[in-house]
């Protein structure tokens, strides 16, 4: 019993100064799974603390400050063997490899108070160890389309990564060019090949680089981090553990990104081809005077993306109302070539009858193949406009001011001639009368002219508040119920006899009272009224309070103008 007791407690002892022992000796260990490496190649820095451990307690970007950092994780371990428990922590940080060749340092990794030891690397230039790095279980080979292009031209990178066995799980990391836009194009390909008698997995990618800015530049080329399954033929465990874990990095390429020329102007678009076309709706209807010309324009690029495409100007059309809609945009591929376009439907509508053409609408780009700018234009576009089959309302004849007729009939009163002419007294009689008429005509005269700029006031007033009409009450009636056709034909109507207008189309009547709020109103109607996606038009409450709005606003600006009369009034 003595003897139990007193190895029960040696064995007690025993548990508590071991436990004692590796908590005062905690090491931390370092290590690399490869030395030397090629430049910018990835690999496996793992840190092990004989220690269980938060990750909070290491800080792997303070202490890695020369090193890329691609991801960072850890794992835990306990193990018990002959009743001492074990307890470590791993922390396994994948990096990538300074661009530099030389001699470069991992400084030793301090966890708490304890310190791994420094490892020194020797980074290999990547053009002279190509051999080297295909002699690993993963590298990659990259092929350029062109190392010499211009700032903002497009062009493909294709790499192949090659593996020696299965691949099992991993990511590829795309090129990186600095200030350069990098896109995947299209899908992964698989395919099998032999190198020197060896079988190898290849993976194909291939990537869109559009830089944005001119120089000599490095391309650091794709990074691989994954993991591949082992030979499972020499162990009978081995399906506990299968895998193997590589990286491959491709060898960086210079390449020479050339501006834009000097002399250039306007919007910059390098491409291999561009061409614009137009095409006509029912080309074989004929056009009236106010009638719709509904074309759409697209621009096709070749090597651009679509936010590249240049915006188009139809300011040059005379003689016409435009209303350009939202261009539509649009990319494929065809024959492993990007193809952009911007597809743009535009309403022309004609205002005068005649011959009426529609100029080209011409896009200037820069040939990549030539190294020179181009021009690239639509076919012009000449059309035989018909008159309006609209009635349109004569313009009543002016009325003569009233107040005129008593001064014109006096100033032509012919008096009788007298029935005796011998007496003189009769002469200094008629005298009187003629100065008496010729002082009366001036009075009335001068009345007249007083008079007449409130009168024109008044008629004008009336004719423009004139609401309780019927053609004002049907344009009140279709346009609430925001029928755009409808209203537009009301408007034509009730203008033609308000104000004597041809109303050819609606924006004569926006030139006649100036007015923004209706203009806009306008200019959206017609909008909605020609666009081919049938837009709705929902704003017919706001176009009657916009004319509203605009007659009110005319008439105050015809009281503060002053009335001038005739300086010889008939």
């Amino acid at each position: 019993m003595v003897n139990y007791v007193l190895k029960f407690a040696l064995l007690t002892m025993a548990i508590i100064f071991s436990a004692v022992g590796v908590a005062q000796e905690a090491e931390v260990i370092a290590s690399v799974d490869k030395n030397p490496i090629i430049q910018s190649e990835p690999f496996t820095l793992t840190v092990t603390i004989n220690d269980d451990v938060s990750e909070s307690v290491w800080d792997a970007e303070q202490q890695l400050k020369d090193f890329r950092i691609l991801n960072v994780r850890s794992s835990r371990r306990t193990s018990v063997i002959n009743g001492v428990t074990t307890r470590t922590t791993s922390f396994i940080v994948n990096l990538q490899a300074p661009a530099t060749p030389g001699i470069v340092r991992i400084p030793p990794i301090q966890i708490g108070a304890a310190k791994s030891n420094a490892i020194e690397l020797t980074i290999l230039d990547a053009a002279t160890s190509v051999d080297e790095l295909e002699q690993r279980p993963a590298f990659i080979r990259t092929s350029l389309e062109s190392k010499r292009v211009y700032v903002q031209q497009q062009f493909k990178l294709v790499s192949r990564l090659y593996l020696s066995a299965n691949l099992h799980s991993g990511n590829l990391i795309a090129p990186n060019l600095a200030e350069a836009e990098v896109v995947q194009f299209g899908k992964d390909e698989e395919s099998y090949e032999i190198i020197n008698g060896k079988r190898y997995q290849v993976f194909q990618r291939t990537y869109l680089i559009t830089p944005q800015r001119s120089g000599d530049l490095t391309l650091e080329g794709p990074v691989f981090e994954g993991q591949i399954t082992r030979d499972t033929n020499r162990s009978v465990f081995s399906a506990i553990a299968t895998t193997q874990p590589v990286s491959a990095v491709a060898v960086p390429t210079s390449i020479t990104v050339l501006p834009r020329p000097a002399d250039w102007q306007g919007h910059w678009l390098p491409s291999e081809l561009v061409s614009v076309s137009v095409e006509r709706a029912n080309p074989e209807q004929p056009v009236e005077v106010g009638q719709p010309i509904t074309l759409t324009y697209r621009v096709t690029a070749i090597g651009v993306n679509t936010e590249q495409l240049p915006a188009l100007s139809f300011e040059n059309i005379e003689n016409a109302s435009v209303y350009p809609e939202s261009p539509e945009f649009a990319s494929t591929t065809r024959n492993g070539r990007v193809i952009a376009q911007r597809a743009q439907t535009v309403a022309v509508i004609p205002r005068q009858a005649g011959a009426f053409e529609i100029p080209a609408v011409q896009v200037e780009w820069f040939n990549t193949r030539l190294g020179q700018a181009q021009i690239a234009a639509s076919e012009p576009i000449t059309l035989e406009i018909s008159p309006s089959s609209q009635p349109a309302t004569p313009n009543p004849a002016k009325a003569e001011p009233a107040a005129t007729e008593p001064a014109q009939a006096s100033s032509t009163e012919q008096p009788e001639p007298a029935a005796s002419a011998a007496e003189p007294a009769l002469y200094y009689y008629l005298a009187i009368i003629f100065a008496v008429l010729w002082l009366l005509t001036l009075i009335i005269w001068a009345w007249w002219w007083l008079r007449r700029p409130s009168a024109t006031k008044t008629v004008v007033g009336h004719t423009e508040q004139d609401a309780s009409s019927a053609s004002w009450r049907h344009v009140q009636k279709v346009a609430l119920t925001n029928d755009a056709t409808a209203t537009d034909l009301a408007l034509r109507q009730w203008a033609r006899e308000t104000y004597q207008l041809p109303m050819q189309d609606l924006f004569e009547l926006a030139r006649y009272f100036s007015h923004q709020p209706l203009t806009s109103q306008i200019e959206h109607l017609q909008r909605c009224r020609f666009s081919s996606s049938g837009a709705s038009w929902l704003e017919g409450k706001a176009l009657i309070r916009a004319l509203k709005a605009a007659q009110k606003h005319r008439k105050v600006d015809r009281q503060k103008t002053p009335q001038l009369s005739p300086l010889y009034p008939n």
